[in-house]
C-alpha cells in the first residue's frame, strides 16, 4: 500500500491545539522570556563580570591616588603633632632646668677681688720702702725731680711709683719743704744706670704735665745731686 503525502496525524493535532489555545496562554511566554532576561541581568553570587581594559585603568588610578592622598594626609598629621608634642617637652624641659640654673647663679659665690699691687702703698707688698723714708746712701747721686710742700711731694711721688719709677717724698734742708728724689743712685752720674733712670724721669714727666696736679711740669729740670752724711 503505498504512504498518502502529507502531514501526520500528530503533526495536525498539535497544529489544532495551538489554533485553539487561549491568546493569554501564548501572551505569557514572552513574558516568561523578559523574566528570564531580567534575572540574567541581576548579580548573584558567582556570576562574572565582564569589564574593559581601559575601565580597570581608571579603577586601578583612582585607588592608588586615593591612597596617596591618604598617606600625604596622614604624614602631616604625625609631622604636625610631632612638632607639638617636641615643643611641648622642650618647654617642659626649659621650665624644669630655669629654677635650677637660677639658683646656682645665686648660691655661687663670686671670687674673691684681690687689690693689685700699688708701688705708693708704703713698701707693701714690694721692695720699696715707705714714701716718705729716705733709703739714700752716703756717695750716691740721686735725681731729684722737685722740691715743693709735703702734700705736692707725695703726689707727685706716688704718681711715679704707680708709672714703675721707684721714688721718695724726703724732708729738705727746710722741714717745710720736701723733695722727691728717684732711685737707684749711682757712683757715676753717668753711667747706664744714670741714663735709664733720667729717661724714666722725662718719659712720666711728660704725662704728669697733662694732670691738674702737673700744671704743665715735665720734670725735664731734674738734676743729680750727691748725697753726702
Amino acid at each position: 500500500m503505498s504512504r498518502k503525502k502529507g502531514p501526520a496525524l500528530y503533526e495536525l493535532i498539535t497544529a489544532n491545539k495551538l489554533l485553539l489555545k487561549p491568546k493569554s496562554m501564548q501572551s505569557s511566554a514572552p513574558a516568561h522570556d523578559e523574566d528570564v532576561n531580567l534575572d540574567h541581568n541581576v548579580l548573584t553570587p558567582g556570576s562574572s563580570i565582564r569589564m574593559s581594559i581601559g575601565t580597570i585603568g581608571v579603577i586601578v588610578a583612582v585607588c592608588i591616588a586615593l591612597i596617596v592622598i591618604s598617606y600625604t594626609m596622614g604624614f602631616r598629621r604625625g609631622s604636625d603633632i610631632a612638632k607639638e608634642d617636641y615643643g611641648k617637652r622642650l618647654f617642659q624641659e626649659i621650665t624644669e632646668t630655669q629654677p635650677n640654673t637660677v639658683l646656682e647663679v645665686v648660691l655661687t659665690p663670686s671670687p674673691a677681688r684681690i687689690p693689685p699691687t700699688n708701688p705708693s702703698l708704703e713698701g707693701i707688698g714690694s721692695s720699696w720702702g715707705p714714701i716718705t723714708s729716705d733709703p739714700r746712701v752716703s756717695g750716691n747721686n740721686y735725681f731729684e725731680l722737685i722740691q715743693t710742700t709735703k702734700e705736692g711731694a707725695v703726689q707727685l711721688a706716688t704718681f711715679c711709683r704707680e708709672k714703675g719709677l721707684e721714688t721718695y717724698a724726703i724732708s729738705g734742708n727746710n722741714t717745710r719743704l720736701y723733695r722727691v728724689i728717684a732711685l737707684p743712685g749711682s757712683a757715676n752720674s753717668n753711667d747706664a744706670v744714670a741714663a735709664d733712670v733720667r729717661s724714666k724721669i722725662y718719659a712720666i714727666g711728660q704725662q704728669w704735665a697733662k694732670t691738674n696736679a702737673g700744671r704743665g711740669s715735665d720734670l725735664k729740670d731734674a738734676y743729680q745731686s750727691l748725697y753726702k752724711m
